[in-house]
């Protein structure tokens, strides 16, 4: 008798186990589901940075403003040697408070050792220590599983005080709307506007009378601006570099300014050479503009260049002014071939 009863309390001990662990499961379950659809209606983070060889540095020009004025913010942005930027133009990375606004963003100016710098300009209108908003831009790494990502700025404060004077007591009711003035007159607008219509009309009846009048001259419209010329650009900012005498005293800078000026020339006429290296650049290009001397041109160019960025090399003065020339006699053949063979291959 006593194993029965043994028996029947350990039978009725695992019944109640077997009967929380059956309550349990349907929890664990919602639990589970409401889980998976929490991840489907918020959908994938997206890839943001900074990865490793990323850094976004922002600084507000001056840390203390008042209410409304502009305040100037410096980017400066370094990218890892496998990183490609969609867009130059840094974009507030969420809807912005309407306290602050954006008054403007200049495009991202690319530096030696792919050093971006650029700047925005934003006002904000409460008092207090505020946030710099913070921007990003899309990018791309040359690697496997890596498409396009996200790179975030930095983040920053700037301390923005109240117009108002007089310390803590003053306050917003010091502030009064502007009085309205006085509606006019209807009788005295009309008299007025009647008054208007005779003087023209007298005018006119005197000029008709007039004889020999001459006709009066029909406007000159002035034709659309003429763009300027991406080949006279270039060749300007050749001339400056080498007034500057970069090859003397800073060649790495030297060999970086004259290749970014062909890379801008080939921009002006659609072909996307700023952010495409050199073997990349090679194979964008048309056949015309690789053939025969254009190859060897190209390569004593920018294979050079490549040295010099990447390999250290630190040609002389006398190698930096040669190259120079190889750079005006490049871009004078590009301008013979001409830039609509360069369109029409594209």
């Amino acid at each position: 008798m006593a194993v029965s009863v043994g028996q029947g309390r350990t039978v009725g001990r695992s019944d109640r186990r077997t009967a929380r662990r059956s309550r349990g499961r349907p929890r664990r379950a919602l639990c589970c589901l409401g889980g998976l659809a929490l991840l489907l209606l918020v959908g994938p983070a997206p890839l943001a940075a900074q990865l490793h060889g990323q850094h976004w540095t922002v600084t507000p020009e001056s840390d203390r403003a008042t209410v409304g004025d502009t305040v100037t913010i410096a980017f400066r942005i370094r990218l890892d040697e496998r990183d490609l930027l969609f867009d130059t133009v840094p974009k507030p990375a969420r809807t912005l408070p309407g306290w602050v606004r954006v008054l403007g963003v200049e495009k991202l100016q690319r530096q030696p050792d792919r050093i971006y710098v650029g700047k925005a300009r934003v006002a904000f209108y409460r008092p207090g220590r505020q946030p710099v908003p913070i921007f990003e831009l899309p990018f791309m790494r040359s690697v496997k599983g890596l498409s396009r990502g996200t790179l975030s700025s930095d983040t920053a404060t700037v301390e923005v005080v109240p117009v108002l004077g007089g310390g803590s007591s003053a306050t917003l009711r010091d502030i009064k709307e502007p009085a309205q003035g006085a509606a006019p007159d209807p009788l005295a607008l009309a008299l007025g506007m009647l008054a208007l219509a005779v003087a023209g009309w007298l005018t006119w009846r005197t000029r008709r009378r007039m004889p020999g009048a001459p006709p009066a001259a029909a406007p000159v419209s002035e034709g659309p601006p003429v763009p300027p010329d991406p080949y006279q650009i270039a060749v300007d900012r050749l001339a400056a570099i080498e007034r500057e005498r970069w090859g003397a005293r800073d060649v790495a800078r030297h060999y970086a300014e004259v290749t970014d000026v062909l890379r801008d020339y080939l921009e002006a006429h659609g072909v996307p050479a700023r952010e495409r290296t050199t073997s990349e650049l090679r194979w964008t290009l048309p056949p015309g503009f690789l053939a025969g001397r254009a190859r060897r041109r190209f390569e004593a160019v920018f294979d050079v260049a490549d040295l010099v960025k990447f390999a250290h090399r630190r040609p002389g003065a006398m190698d930096a002014d040669e190259f120079l020339g190889a750079a005006r006699e490049l871009l004078e053949g590009w301008k013979a071939i001409g830039a609509g063979e360069m369109v029409r291959e594209r």
